[in-house]
């Protein structure tokens, strides 16, 4: 991929692989810096799948009835395996085309639209869990450790990881899951919520807390007044939060909070000469005197600049713009002198004995990719995109990512990732898109906990030893956390069983919400209309295949029984939609209602001039592919292999398959209604 919207793709590192039954040849991409899609690895050499769009002419119209393509095969540079993060493998085969691109079509009355994922609903059910978590005996404390295989699931008292964590992560997700679903349910646990994390606020703008979060593996710590710290992750999380509500409802209160809490930390950080800036703690924790608490997490950079942004799109005040760039130039610049540390290739190293967290370091890179697109300023968008390749290069392609140690994954980072990518696209490098939606239909979809009943059979089944009052209790507490997102969950399955089942099936206080982001990520993807920038000219940009209805259109998607993306236009303008990366631009049909049209190309979009009312069309081809992994880790399962069979960006099958509790079941998620407060 390059900058240029209006360029085709160039290939670094590439590498061709043979595929079986010699039936296609694939060029593929070092991730790092020139593809999004996920790095393959073949006798000492790794790529990534490229985007074939712009490299293949992959078929004619005849090739495309006929269900069977076959590619040239392109010579290309070798990469040094000493490039290669994790021994990471991997092999793509069997390349077919499962569904020509259709040649004409129905407008949207004539046609049938297949079920596919339902954003609106994802927020519905997570609005259940928004609503009924907050203990109001606790002060509308959440949760943080809720197992949902065990009988009782959770703990009655308080839970000593959920201060400034737990709590501050669901502060924001209020707003963006009612911003999607228009639910009114709950406005006065939401009321007190807010309350909550504002009484964090000392009168000077520094946030107060147990330190409980910071020490999550002690859960039977019990923090008393004096124990107390000045917690910085919490008030990057109360800032974002304020800032998120001064846009939406311009409360002055909280504009006033939000620079009262900016110029807390503005005053905390250590500056140099430069005008670059760092906390001496990372985000970590303070004294009242303003020395650091010592801990694990010091060495992690706060994610400071994500929130500071917030406030400045909110406020328009460039003071807090300033201090983001300052933050962002300090964690380029490895201006913490113990801290993580960002070398050139993306690659990050230090922190934890397994390095650097995951989550940690990717939350606190998204503000940076922010950055870019907010200030137009490439650089920080190039250094965004080597930690993310860098960190791609440790995962499946499905959206597992290694937490830290690689016997386990964490959604937050799943959901990190996708806001990059996101931003990524934004800033001129649309393939990240399909990154973003094969996370959010192979990984948050699939982890939305929504009770079913062959989960309760299980539940019984796995609980058969305790009384069948407790465990019907258990349902019911369950009950509650539908709609919160599985933090720890497996290669194939939730209970994680290929890798030892670390952290397998476990509803985390901190993936829960961040897991909702991922949700409003996509759906603020989806459609956006956006001023001329690196994506292209100004126009209503479609990104995603997903349905959603928004001010600019009717986005309406017909996965997976097919490659079409139509949308029918509420306003006049120019749209832009954009095919996946892999499909061949020469495949790509255009129709307004059921008028074909020449395809016109701005970039990776195809255009369109519309009318209020035009229903505009791409129709492609779904490929169908396997995707074979290995060598991503260590210990019992040093030499697992994964293989995944994929439907263009779903998965719908894995070998070895997910058990009592797969992940993926070959066809997309449909969630049933959600309950009535949440809608």
């Amino acid at each position: 991929m390059t900058s240029n919207a209006e360029s085709t793709p160039t290939i670094a590192g590439a590498n061709p692989y043979r595929l079986a039954n010699m039936t296609l040849w694939v060029i593929g991409s070092v991730m790092s810096p020139n593809s999004c899609h996920p790095p393959l690895l073949r006798q000492g050499h790794y790529a990534g799948i490229l985007s074939l769009r712009d490299t293949f002419h992959l078929f004619n119209r005849i090739a495309a009835v006929s269900a069977t393509i076959a590619l040239l095969a392109v010579a290309a540079a070798h990469s040094s395996v000493s490039d290669a993060i994790n021994g990471l493998t991997g092999i793509v085969t069997n390349v077919v085309v499962a569904v020509p691109a259709a040649e004409s079509i129905h407008t949207l009355a004539g046609s049938r639209v297949p079920q596919d994922l339902d954003l609106k609903r994802m927020a519905e059910w997570a609005m259940n869990y928004l609503i009924e978590t907050p203990r109001k005996q606790l002060n509308y404390e959440p949760v943080f450790q809720c197992h949902p295989l065990r009988c009782p699931p959770s703990s009655e008292g308080q839970d000593p990881v959920v201060s400034c964590d737990t709590d501050a992560r669901l502060d924001w997700e209020w707003y963006y899951m009612r911003e999607i679903s228009g639910s009114r349910g709950g406005l006065e646990v939401e009321a007190a919520f807010h309350k909550r994390m504002r009484d964090y606020i000392d009168p000077q703008g520094r946030v107060w807390s147990a330190p409980g979060a910071y020490n999550e593996g002690n859960i039977n710590a019990k923090y008393a007044k004096s124990d107390y710290v000045i917690h910085i992750w919490g008030a990057t999380k109360i800032l974002k939060s304020l800032s998120e509500d001064y846009a939406r409802n311009r409360d002055p209160q909280s504009k006033a909070l939000a620079r009262k809490v900016m110029l807390a930390l503005e005053k905390i950080a250590t500056w140099d000469d430069r005008g670059r800036c760092w906390l001496k703690c990372g985000m970590g924790a303070l004294r009242a005197d303003g020395s650091t608490v010592p801990n694990g997490w010091n060495a992690q950079p706060a994610p400071l600049v994500e929130p500071l942004l917030s406030y400045y799109l909110a406020t328009r005040d460039a003071e807090g713009l300033k201090f983001a760039k300052a933050y962002a130039e300090g964690m380029i610049g490895n201006c913490q002198p113990d801290g993580i540390r960002f070398h050139p290739d993306g690659s990050v190293t230090g922190g934890f004995s397994f390095g650097p967290h995951s989550h940690a370091t990717m939350h606190a890179v998204w503000g940076v990719a922010h950055l870019g697109v907010v200030t137009g300023d490439s650089r920080y968008s190039e250094f965004a995109r080597a930690v993310w390749d860098w960190m791609l290069k440790r995962g499946t392609g499905t959206g597992w990512f290694p937490a830290g140690p690689d016997n386990c994954n964490e959604t937050c980072c799943i959901s990190d990732m996708m806001s990059i990518a996101g931003l990524l696209g934004q800033a001129g490098y649309p393939d990240y898109f399909d990154c973003l939606e094969r996370y959010l239909r192979n990984a948050i979809s699939n982890l939305q906990f929504v009770m079913t009943p062959e989960f309760e059979a299980y539940y019984r089944e796995r609980n058969a030893s305790s009384p069948p009052e407790a465990v019907t209790a258990g349902l019911a507490t369950l009950r509650k956390f539908q709609g919160g997102i599985i933090g720890g969950s497996g290669l194939n399955d939730y209970e994680n069983k290929l890798l030892g089942g670390a952290s397998g099936f476990e509803m985390f206080g901190c993936c829960a919400p961040e897991g909702m982001r991922a949700i409003y990520t996509t759906w603020a993807n989806t459609i956006d209309r956006l001023p001329k920038s690196p994506a292209g000219p100004a126009g209503v940009y479609v990104n995603l295949s997903f349905t959603r209805a928004s001010k600019w259109g009717q986005v309406m998607s017909f996965m997976p029984d097919s490659g079409r993306l139509t949308v029918k236009a509420a306003v006049r303008d120019t749209f832009f939609l954009r095919p996946p990366g892999w499909v061949p631009r020469d495949a790509v049909r255009a129709f307004v209602g059921e008028r074909p049209l020449p395809v016109v190309w701005s970039g990776s979009y195809v255009a369109f001039r519309a009318r209020k009312g035009d229903e505009l069309t791409i129709t492609y081809p779904l490929l169908r592919f396997t995707h074979e992994v290995r060598g991503l880790w260590s210990g019992p399962a040093r030499d697992l292999t994964m293989t995944f069979e994929w439907l263009g960006n779903m998965v719908v099958s894995a070998s070895p398959p997910g058990g009592r509790t797969p992940l993926f079941t070959g066809k997309p998620r449909v969630l049933p209604p959600a309950p009535a407060a949440g809608r």
